[in-house]
């Protein structure tokens, strides 16, 4: 055989072909890099969230429980003597810690909201009578149960020891009032969440995904390039080389449409 035409062969279609293969490797790792990118960009954001998570909420949320049932005592004892000496700072301090993280939103605000009640003043506040009087039967013991926010309003549910009774603090209303019994069926009251902690957990099932998908892509080659290299597998094993070495003609124009492939549309 002519050396030259053997050269010529092989240019054709040896040299085309790794150009090929070449052009889908570089296009493979181009689309993994984009995956591989974004799991380590969840993967930071993983990091960084459990590095400085907040664990202590369930502990927190106990003790508001006694700063609030504190609160209310002394605010009997306040308007039994006519006097206002207390700082309501001492339990708002929790909703600003927790609510933007811990407090639920998906609920209507309706059912958390209450008709005019008659009601106690204690300066810019005001309590339900019947509500203050049901504290007052147990002791003023009461439990936080769970908080909502709904368009900045914060609203938190209590209720009140060895009873059936639920009264709602209405924080940016400065209110509170028993919850009616047909109202609170309707209301999710399971402990609250870190929505952060959801986020998470999220972020984990995806990166378990684009795992799978990188495993996916690298075993796997897209339809029309693998229809292409049948065609191109087919037509080498049907020429015979010793007598046809030039008749490239078709084979040539398969390999341009190899080629050519828009290798973007895995």
């Amino acid at each position: 055989m002519d050396y030259s035409k053997l050269e010529l062969f092989h240019l054709q279609y040896t040299d085309s072909l790794i150009e090929l293969l070449t052009k889908i490797k570089r296009q493979k790792e181009n689309d993994l890099l984009v995956i591989i990118n974004e799991i380590d960009i969840n993967n930071k954001y993983i990091s960084g969230f459990e590095d400085k998570r907040v664990d202590s909420f369930e502990t927190d949320r106990r003790m508001y429980s006694g700063v609030f049932s504190n609160q209310l005592k002394s605010l009997y004892k306040d308007l039994t003597e006519d006097k206002f000496r207390l700082n309501w700072d001492n339990v708002l301090y929790f909703n600003k810690r927790y609510a933007t993280e811990f407090y639920r939103n998906d609920v209507d605000e309706e059912l958390l909201k209450s008709d005019t009640f008659p009601a106690y003043r204690y300066l810019e506040y005001e309590i339900e009578r019947k509500l203050l009087g049901r504290l007052n039967i147990q002791d003023f013991k009461a439990r936080f149960v769970c908080g909502y926010v709904i368009s900045g309003n914060e609203y938190e549910l209590f209720k009140i020891f060895q009873s059936d009774d639920h009264f709602i603090f209405d924080v940016e209303g400065k209110k509170m009032y028993l919850i009616d019994s047909k109202k609170l069926e309707k209301l999710d009251i399971s402990p609250n969440e870190s929505n952060q902690g959801s986020i998470v957990d999220q972020l984990k099932k995806k990166n378990e995904q684009l795992e799978e998908n990188i495993n996916q892509r690298k075993r796997t080659l897209p339809e029309q390039v693998t229809s292409v290299l049948k065609d191109y597998i087919q037509n080498l094993e049907s020429i015979d080389i010793m007598s046809k070495i030039f008749d490239i003609n078709e084979e040539t124009n398969i390999l341009r449409a190899m080629l050519n492939l828009n290798l973007n549309n895995n």
